[in-house]
């Protein structure tokens, strides 16, 4: 009896959520469309009367699951997307039946569990899409995700042949040798470009549509990461060209503001020409604010800071950085942690108040830690040490970081991540020359300063490369 009356007063409940869910769509009304879903959902899809009625709240899930998104709220739209996917597995076909939504379901559910670091279910729903998208296109987002997760879990080589295949496959070869004189073809040509072309023609330049072009990009400005941290930093400046080619060629995407921001770093950073590269940062900024790129915004505040903090009073310019972390957060984009990670090592050198420091260090360890992402913690680690000395703290609890496992269930170990990759060596070496000088450990200091300048010292990743040309 009981186990009845429930069954009914949840029918009930789904059945007055149905209806107020109709009035929401039709009044346009966001607030009462989570409640209506919501209401729906504590019946399940067994309180629904037929495979139509499921589609139909797969549909309201899939709606309240983007109003929720829009709020940064993740954990709510993962909740209304898991919803809306089992209303549709009442159909056994809903795959082929109703393709676009179930692609659709999939793909922001699997945005929002790894924003919320629920890797288990991520790795399922990218599974089910890989397996049953209908083209290449339908996969680049499930494809994106297994990029990032290689990368965070410590085998970026991995990573880096992922998205070299996938832009193959897209037509776009980069080239297999990259020489001086390649490069310097890539920036001739790209600067001739420019010149043409003011900020303004460039800001009224369409929106890029073509989806595989589109893809090539995001997978572009990915790659362009990936290779500083494997000490492959010479190719960075034929992809930041390449994009912006693309750019000029296809349209400008919601990528293309993080593309010019990277070009104008290495003119500034590595080229030494801070007035064109900064003008290249400065229109990075401007057409962010123009593009529809929200998802985006972040990683255009990342790349172009690293410029910024050398031109602009590094005290101020630094919390342009924070402004990354807040954009990639409200966008659930799960690159914030690097941008944290950047603050709270340039807030060490720039004379912020100690306690303050570690406190935002040890938080953004936690959150690299919550995410598996290991590659930054293992930057973090080394600078963190040093923070902890300064203001006359055991090292012992920031040396406990051995016993975790990534995403994929393998073994993190710092010293072992470390010694993979030049970026990661360059900011160990680098806070060891740095601790040394500090507390004039002179010895300590000249065996560090060999093996840092022994690293090429343009892999770096600033902060580091904020010191690099001291």
């Amino acid at each position: 009896m009981s186990l009845l009356h429930s069954n009914a007063h949840n029918t009930i409940h789904s059945r007055y959520g149905l209806a107020l869910g109709f009035v929401a769509v039709r009044e346009r009304d966001d607030r009462l469309l989570l409640t209506a879903v919501t209401q729906i959902n504590q019946g399940g899809p067994q309180a629904v009367i037929d495979d139509e009625q499921a589609v139909v709240v797969a549909n309201l899930n899939l709606d309240a699951g983007k109003k929720a998104m829009y709020m940064s709220d993740f954990f709510a739209a993962h909740s209304f997307f898991d919803h809306g996917i089992s209303y549709l597995r009442l159909r056994r076909e809903y795959w082929n039946e109703h393709y676009d939504l179930s692609l659709e379901l999939f793909n922001l559910a699997a945005k929002c569990a790894f924003m919320n670091a629920e890797h288990d279910s991520l790795k399922m729903l990218t599974d089910q899409i890989m397996h049953n998208a209908k083209c290449f296109e339908d996969k680049f987002q499930a494809i994106s995700v297994t990029v990032t997760l290689l990368n965070w879990s410590g085998n970026v080589p991995a990573a880096v042949e992922l998205i070299r295949t996938t832009l193959s496959s897209l037509d776009e070869e980069l080239p297999s040798a990259v020489t001086p004189t390649v490069i310097k073809k890539h920036l001739d040509n790209t600067k001739k470009q420019l010149a043409l072309l003011t900020d303004d023609t460039l800001l009224s330049y369409l929106t890029m549509v073509d989806p595989s072009k589109l893809f090539a990009v995001q997978l572009l400005v990915k790659l362009y990461g990936s290779l500083t941290l494997i000490g492959e930093g010479a190719a960075t400046p034929i992809i930041s060209c390449r994009v912006i080619q693309l750019s000029l060629t296809y349209g400008m995407s919601p990528h293309s503001p993080s593309a010019f921001a990277q070009y104008g770093s290495y003119l500034a950073l590595i080229g030494d020409e801070f007035e064109e590269g900064y003008r290249y940062v400065k229109f990075a900024l401007s057409l962010m604010k123009k593009l529809p790129s929200r998802a985006h915004d972040g990683s255009t505040l990342f790349w172009s800071t690293h410029t910024r903090i050398y031109i602009e009073p590094m005290q101020s310019s630094i919390e342009c950085y924070l402004d990354a972390y807040k954009a990639h957060m409200k966008s659930g984009n799960t690159y914030a942690v690097a941008s944290s990670s950047m603050y709270n090592n340039c807030c060490l050198w720039s004379g912020k108040e100690l306690n303050a420091v570690v406190d935002s260090m040890k938080d953004t360890m936690k959150e690299s830690k919550y995410h598996k992402n290991f590659v930054v913690l293992t930057l973090m680690m080394p600078m963190f040490r040093v923070a902890l000395r300064l203001i006359g703290q055991s090292d012992a609890p920031a040396s406990q970081q051995d016993n975790l496992t990534n995403a994929f269930g393998e073994t993190f170990s710092e010293g072992d991540n470390a010694g993979k990759y030049a970026t990661l060596l360059h900011a160990m070496y680098f806070a060891k020359l740095s601790e040394a000088l500090l507390f004039r450990e002179l010895n300590e200091a000249e065996d560090a300063a060999e093996k840092y300048f022994s690293v090429d010292r343009l892999v770096g990743l600033p902060p580091v490369m904020f010191f690099g040309k001291l």
